[in-house]
């Protein structure tokens, strides 16, 4: 958690947009861009959390971590499932 000021700063979580790649010939002057998925960036690894339509076959989400824990106020972060512990037992060693 190294840039723990940006993510406290930051007023909402971006959402990224996976696109199919373009062919590679060279005539692709209109080629339209088709969107693959929608997907948030984990903020403790990086790792691509797909956004589906059924939230319980997510392999991640948005998780509020409250005040209690921070010490500096709420913050909403995205994380994988793999990542929300090793998150948490950071912010109780500080």
């Amino acid at each position: 958690m190294n840039n723990f000021y940006e993510l406290s700063s930051r007023i909402e979580i971006p959402i990224y947009t996976k696109m199919k790649p373009t062919p590679d010939g060279g005539n692709v002057v209109n080629y339209k861009k088709e969107k693959l998925y929608k997907y948030y960036k984990c903020d403790y690894c990086g790792a691509e959390i797909i956004i589906t339509k059924k939230r319980q076959e997510m392999t991640g989400g948005i998780a509020t971590i409250p005040h209690t824990v921070t010490k500096r106020g709420e913050l909403k972060l995205a994380l994988c499932n793999k990542c929300l512990r090793p998150l948490l037992k950071e912010f109780e060693e500080v």
